[in-house]
């Protein structure tokens, strides 16, 4: 796989939507979002946010997926992004 390249998982928070994509690095994650969004038919009156539950930790919309953030084989989950305390961010380790 060519290094300006990654494939990883993406999925939404409820797990109904799964797919393995392969994206260029320089995407930003906001793009990522606004596409599955798209793709999926997700809310856009929502405002969404990353986690990689490979390794635990959330990415920035405006972060490239940088070899430091996101490796081939990964999961990110797609999930509401919390608003006024009304939800916890859910980061969950899992392997498929």
């Amino acid at each position: 796989m060519p290094v300006y390249k990654v494939t990883f998982y993406v999925m939404t928070a409820d797990r109904t939507r799964k797919a393995q994509v392969t994206l260029p690095r320089s995407m930003r994650v906001s793009d990522l979002v606004k596409a599955s969004a798209k793709r999926w038919f997700m809310s856009r009156h929502i405002d969404y946010q990353v986690a990689n539950t490979t390794t635990g930790t959330v990415l920035l919309s405006n972060e490239a997926l940088a070899p430091d953030r996101v490796h081939d084989g990964d999961i990110l989950l797609i999930q509401p992004f919390p608003t006024h305390g009304g939800s916890q961010v859910l980061l969950v380790r899992r392997s498929i």
